[in-house]
């Protein structure tokens, strides 16, 4: 959960990050989203049950957040929710992405109104309703004057691609925790649910094999406009690789495989886009062993953190989301048509009323194309 304080000036748009707090899923509710997250098969009973039990944790969250870093005043609720489906045809066009977490429950319990469901309309203007992200990038990092690559590392990695005088491009490269994630359960039992540091892949070997059958999957192939989830890169994914290709071994060497193959696909991306600089941000970033592989395989691109810039990475996309809800509120679209293929600019996402009637200020004439990040 991100506080953030947004006013925008003429074209810049200054934010100051207030705080930053973040709660664990009670472990009922961790467990019941396994088993609805892809490959899994559920009801749809079981979909409406989380559906308003997250409602009621992320309206905790935004409550707990609200009393502790902004003293109690908001304005707006932007809710990112947890997305448990993103339907991309075989041609490679988004068709759906359903975040669960009911906006309503939010709205209710906090009295504020709430930015939902950004995705959809870009989707139904044709895009791929994903990475979203970029538009923060670009208005933060776009004028550095270099070729840049911001990266999220999540479930899944994607990137935007920033350089002078040329269209912003972003994608999903491909998999990073989603196939990272399920070897450090493996060697540890059960006691992580991720590889802290990289450590499990710094004790292990690169199946090669293994590597080869994950590494010519066709979605690294496919052309931009694209995105890419659980849906395709899950645990039983590779787990019916490691039975084919690598049935005796171990964790850390599944760890270490699977590592090498993301430091691999954003040296790849690094290459195809001349970076000169790579800003990696979310909880991969902190991975050691993937930090240390990535700067070795690129020499000639400087590979830093969000942190390095002033921005906790932990903090980037909830504060992204942040700002593409504020300009929602401010009448101002918020997609890229130039990263998802819409048709066109798009206002984003869904009004849920608070506790008050909406009153919505009076829609911005011209949007930002600059964010100056403020020292709260």
């Amino acid at each position: 959960m991100a506080a953030a304080e947004l006013h925008l000036d003429g074209e810049v748009l200054f934010c100051r990050l207030l705080g930053l707090s973040s709660s664990r899923f009670p472990e009922d509710v961790a467990a019941a989203l396994r088993t609805v997250l892809p490959p899994a098969r559920t009801d749809v009973g079981h979909i409406c049950l989380l559906h308003g039990r997250l409602g009621e944790i992320y309206a905790d969250a935004f409550s707990a957040a609200r009393s502790a870093v902004a003293e109690g005043a908001a304005d707006l609720a932007v809710l990112h929710g947890q997305t448990v489906f993103h339907w991309v045809g075989e041609d490679g066009r988004a068709l759906g992405s359903l975040p669960l977490g009911n906006p309503h429950v939010v709205a209710e319990r906090t009295g504020l109104p709430v930015v939902s469901d950004l995705r959809a309309r870009d989707i139904a203007a044709g895009g791929q309703g994903a990475p979203l992200v970029p538009l923060f990038d670009a208005l933060w990092l776009g004028e550095s004057g270099k070729r840049t690559g911001v990266v999220n590392l999540g479930g899944i990695a994607n990137i935007t691609v920033l350089a002078p005088g040329e269209a912003v491009v972003g994608y999903d490269i491909g998999p990073a925790g989603c196939l990272m994630d399920p070897p450090a359960r493996w060697a540890s039992q059960g006691r992580l649910s991720y590889d802290a540091d990289g450590a499990i892949a710094a004790g292990g070997r690169t199946i090669e094999p293994l590597y080869s059958a994950l590494s010519e999957d066709p979605y690294f192939t496919r052309p931009w406009p694209k995105s890419t989830g659980r849906e395709h890169f899950n645990e039983a994914y590779l787990q019916e690789r490691i039975d084919r290709y690598a049935p005796r071994s171990e964790p850390e060497d599944v760890a270490a495989t699977v590592t090498r193959l993301v430091a691999d696909r954003l040296a790849e991306a690094a290459g195809r886009h001349g970076l000169e600089e790579m800003v990696l941000s979310g909880g991969g970033s902190r991975n050691l062993t993937l930090l240390s592989w990535l700067r070795s395989d690129l020499p000639r691109t400087t590979v830093l953190t969000s942190e390095d810039l002033g921005l906790a990475s932990q903090a980037k996309e909830a504060l992204a989301f942040a700002v593409l809800g504020y300009l929602t509120w401010h009448g101002l679209p918020a997609n890229l048509p130039s990263v998802t293929g819409a048709s066109g600019f798009r206002l984003l996402g869904s009004l849920t009323p608070g506790s008050e009637p909406l009153r919505l200020p009076v829609p911005a004439e011209k949007g930002p194309t600059r964010l100056q990040l403020l020292v709260a």
